[in-house]
C-alpha cells in the first residue's frame, strides 16, 4: 500500500510492537478508528513507519539512528473522503418519465 507525507489515515489495528526501546519512546499510541495525518515516513528494511501529525514520539537510539519512534504503516489504511454530493444526488427526486402507450388497432 503506498503513503504519503499529508495524506489522511485511519488506525485499523493497535497491536503495536513490544519491542521494549520502541515502547518506551513512545508517549501516546494511536486509538483504533482514529484519524490521523502522516507527517514523515521512514523505511526500515520492508516496513514502513509513519510518524503522524497528531503524535509526536521521543527519539531513540533505534538501528537507524537516533531518530523519532514511528508506527508500523500496516496498522493503518488510507482514508477515503467522500463527498456530500453523492448523498445528496441519492436523495434527489427522480424526474418522472411519461410512458407514451402504442396505440392498439381498434
Amino acid at each position: 500500500m503506498s503513503f504519503y507525507v499529508g495524506q489522511p489515515v485511519v488506525c485499523v489495528d493497535v497491536n503495536f510492537s513490544r519491542e521494549p526501546t520502541w515502547r518506551r519512546a513512545i508517549r501516546e499510541f494511536p486509538k483504533l478508528k482514529g484519524v490521523y495525518t502522516i507527517r514523515d515516513m521512514r523505511v526500515e528494511g520492508d516496513l514502513v513507519g509513519l510518524c503522524l501529525e497528531e503524535i509526536i514520539n521521543a527519539r531513540a537510539n533505534f538501528s537507524s539512528g537516533h531518530v523519532e519512534a514511528a508506527f508500523d504503516s500496516r496498522k493503518f489504511r488510507p482514508l477515503r473522503s467522500t463527498s456530500i454530493e453523492v448523498f445528496e444526488r441519492l436523495l434527489a427526486p427522480v424526474a418522472s418519465k411519461k410512458r407514451s402507450r402504442a396505440l392498439e388497432p381498434a
